[in-house]
């Protein structure tokens, strides 16, 4: 009895001992759950004060984002405006106002409330530079014009009362005919040297005649170079500039002109994101010399310049970008008479560095005729100085640019004041002459015997004296026994096939 009790306690004390473990593992449990579900509810307030911190960060990230764009947009919209009123339009009528009147006679009127314009008139862009009534545009624009309009943003047209032009930088200047003390809205220039590749810049004009059309773009490129405009170098940019586009300006996001659009590259006709611009600095020079002078005078150092290519670093013992190759002196040239030889490498001229050709080109034909200029360049890897006159380069509008293209037996004439070069096939075709042989006057300097004479630029020598000269060989033994005193009869053919006679004589010019 006594062991059934005990055992009875035993049970009853095991049965405690296990109620008492089980409420310790419930407890234990309980702790537990409660910890995870504590540590969840943490985890999840965590979680989301977390999220909104981001949001909220991404947010404050994304207003910034945009307020920037919005200060860009604001930037390119304050360009635009300050340039806008400038652009102009420009028609280039190749009939006068009385011929289209006297045409119109013999055409039955057509109803209209827009201006019919006149097949084959052109229309380009241009920008006015000054408050008087001064257009910048492109030569090619107004050069075949009989009479040009310009047509401002706020409506008002003026006849242009005259205009010059460049055709080597294909640069030209109209004077508008406005009334007196008349103020008109311009544009002013900025510094395109200061401009980069990637920089922002915004074309203006009137694409296909939609006035006043703004595209944006960047710097592409720079120190382009086109065959057709011999005398500058270009800006390239991803602007979209299209027909209708030529002659207006690129302006940087201060509002200033830093070139004047002329051209595109395309398979289509239309923009692919390929234009070219004059650079305003180049502009500015060309305009001022216009505007003082009427005409650009240019020095000329008679110099044929290559870029340096990785073979001829190698074979000149020079690197790359040094400076340009001397690839030809021109006979009677003032490189000549300095010394300059072929494979000589042009570093610097009057102090400058120079590393591309449109470089050299730039800083020499600005340079102050009749005045010596230095022009340090290296030969046999050693360096050297001399010094240049610079001469006036000719401004005859038939001037020929073979001479940069062909490597022609060539020979200058002092006395005569004419560069000549051999008449290659291309040099007949593309002036015309059937089949004429000769040498072609590839630059006549202004005011000497030549020009006086009546000898221009671009027109075929094939005798001397009655003497056939057709290389400058025979030339040079036929005016071997030619006096200017009793003169000098030439033998010519212009352009288009022309033959004629001029006879120079020791009067006719004393330069």
């Amino acid at each position: 009895m006594k062991g059934g009790f005990m055992n009875l306690i035993n049970i009853n004390n095991n049965c405690y001992n296990k109620s008492i473990m089980s409420d310790f593992l419930y407890s234990q449990f309980t702790d537990v759950r409660y910890n995870c579900i504590l540590t969840l509810f943490v985890f999840i307030f965590f979680v989301n004060c977390t999220g909104l911190v981001l949001a909220e960060e991404v947010s404050v990230e994304n207003n910034n984002v945009i307020a920037r764009v919005n200060e860009l947009s604001v930037a390119f919209r304050n360009a635009a405006n300050r340039v806008l009123p400038a652009t102009v339009k420009i028609v280039s009528r190749i009939q006068t106002t009385e011929e289209r009147n006297a045409m119109s006679k013999l055409i039955p009127a057509i109803p209209t409330t827009r201006q019919r314009r006149n097949p084959g008139d052109n229309t380009g862009t241009g920008v006015l530079i000054d408050p008087s009534g001064i257009v910048v545009t492109n030569n090619h624009v107004v050069t075949v014009a009989r009479e040009i309009d310009v047509e401002l943003p706020d409506g008002r047209t003026y006849f242009a009362r005259k205009f010059r032009h460049d055709p080597d930088t294909d640069v030209a200047v109209i004077w508008l005919d406005t009334e007196p003390n008349e103020k008109l809205p311009f544009a002013a220039f900025g510094d395109s040297d200061k401009m980069d590749i990637c920089d922002w810049v915004i074309a203006v004009g009137n694409p296909f005649e939609l006035d006043s059309t703004v595209s944006a773009g960047i710097i592409s490129a720079k120190g382009r170079s086109l065959q057709r405009v011999s005398r500058t170098e270009f800006l390239q940019t991803d602007a979209a500039i299209n027909p209708g586009n030529s002659g207006g300006p690129l302006i940087n996001l201060n509002g200033e002109i830093i070139g004047i659009n002329t051209a595109i590259a395309s398979r289509s006709g239309g923009s692919q994101g390929i234009g070219f611009a004059v650079p305003s600095n180049n502009v500015k020079w060309v305009v001022d010399q216009l505007i003082k002078k009427d005409r650009v005078d240019r020095a000329w150092f008679g110099v044929v310049l290559t870029p340096i290519t990785q073979s001829e670093a190698s074979r000149l013992g020079v690197r790359m970008k040094a400076g340009v190759i001397v690839d030809k002196v021109l006979p009677g040239s003032p490189s000549e008479e300095a010394g300059l030889l072929s494979d000589d490498v042009i570093i610097k001229f009057d102090g400058q560095p120079v590393k591309e050709v449109y470089q050299f080109q730039r800083l020499s034909e600005r340079a102050e005729i009749n005045k010596e200029h230095t022009i340090d360049f290296i030969r046999e890897r050693k360096l050297k100085r001399v010094s240049a006159s610079a001469v006036l380069l000719p401004k005859d509008q038939r001037r020929l640019h073979f001479i940069e293209d062909i490597k022609m037996p060539s020979h200058f004439d002092s006395q005569l004041g004419v560069l000549l070069m051999e008449a290659s096939e291309a040099m007949i075709k593309r002036l015309k002459m059937g089949d004429k042989r000769g040498l072609i006057a590839i630059t006549v300097i202004p005011d000497s015997r030549a020009h006086r004479a009546g000898l221009l630029d671009g027109m075929l020598i094939t005798a001397v004296d009655n003497i056939p000269a057709l290389t400058i060989k025979q030339y040079l033994e036929a005016r071997e026994g030619s006096s200017l005193s009793n003169g000098i009869t030439l033998d010519i053919v212009e352009p288009q096939g022309t033959a004629r006679k001029i006879i120079i004589k020791l009067g006719t010019a004393d330069n």
